[in-house]
């Protein structure tokens, strides 16, 4: 069984603890924020030590890997201290704020032997699996093309103000959102290099991040993705995955649309319940040395170079 830290307690983080009691794969050895007030609590109800200073885990608790839940900009710096210090690692997504901190973070973890994977926990959705596995079976034919929209209030109010800054955060809409769209891409159509065309801006305030994002991305063999973000208003979230012979629509659920005209609600109960526990489990196959799909940092490193694509074709 995995012994494994946390080190982060906000929403993220608190359904990593929830999952975790879930699976005799791993346990909580210990947990870490710079909240003392609250780790304190969380640590007492856990009953395991707590820390406010992450670099003082290794040298006090039997540690294997760490689940890091941290603003973007302090992903590569933790990574690579735990892979230094000879803890497996699993970082919440985006990897890092740029290719380069991807970079270091692969570099320390093949110094290191350790494991390194990314949390892009959408490819554990159930509706994704659903359509990676429509897809491998062919009945709908070639999956040709995919389209995403996505409006949310991206500036609220109980938003944590380190996601309006681009030092901390990498970016707005496309940085955030635009990771989990390139996961579900890549996770559907496979991992490969993609040319964008693009357009990021902000037209709301004075944040020095973008609220708005859209770009199309060519694949191979002529496929195609096209995605929206808008972070101006709450409403709306559509994803659709286009075949020669039909349409599989996810919101909540899958709809598939066939050619002959019938249209079906997905079953998808064969699928996991909880995505963040299978993720949680497949990481502790990971480390194990198992079969895995979890993402590593080259797969991670991978949509972080997809989005960095994004913001350049959009300043040219």
């Amino acid at each position: 069984m995995l012994k494994i830290a946390v080190v982060g307690t906000g929403i993220i983080g608190i359904s990593h603890l929830e999952m975790m009691e879930k699976t005799d794969s791993c346990s909580l050895c210990a947990l870490c924020d710079v909240n003392e007030a609250q780790v304190r609590e969380l640590a007492k109800e856990k009953n395991v030590p707590y820390f406010t200073d992450y670099k003082e885990i290794p040298s006090s608790v039997d540690v294997d890997a760490v689940i890091l839940n941290l603003p973007h900009f302090l992903h590569c710096e933790a990574t690579v201290f735990f892979l230094e210090h000879g803890v497996h690692v699993l970082v919440e997504k985006p990897m890092a704020n740029t290719v380069e901190e991807c970079d270091k973070m692969i570099e320390a973890a093949e110094k290191s032997g350790k494991k390194l994977a990314v949390g892009h926990i959408q490819r554990f959705f159930p509706t994704t699996q659903f359509v990676i596995d429509k897809a491998k079976s062919g009945e709908l034919g070639r999956l040709c093309m995919y389209s995403e929209t996505r409006s949310v209030n991206y500036f609220a109010e109980t938003r944590p103000k380190w996601f309006l800054s681009k030092e901390k955060a990498g970016g707005g809409i496309m940085m955030n959102f635009g990771a989990h769209a390139f996961d579900k891409i890549f996770s559907v159509f496979g991992l490969q290099d993609v040319e964008v065309a693009s357009s990021v801006a902000n037209i709301k305030n004075g944040a020095d991040i973008e609220g708005q994002a859209q770009f199309i991305a060519k694949l191979s063999d002529n496929v195609s993705a096209a995605v929206t973000f808008c972070g101006y208003s709450a409403g709306s979230y559509d994803v659709s995955y286009y075949f020669e012979k039909g349409i599989i629509r996810v919101s909540d659920t899958c709809t598939v649309y066939e050619e002959n005209g019938s249209v079906t609600e997905a079953d998808c109960s064969e699928y996991p319940e909880f995505p963040m526990l299978w993720q949680l489990e497949e990481f502790c196959k990971y480390v194990n040395g198992e079969k895995s799909m979890c993402p590593d940092g080259h797969y991670g490193r991978a949509v972080i170079k997809a989005v960095e694509q994004v913001y350049e074709k959009s300043a040219n």
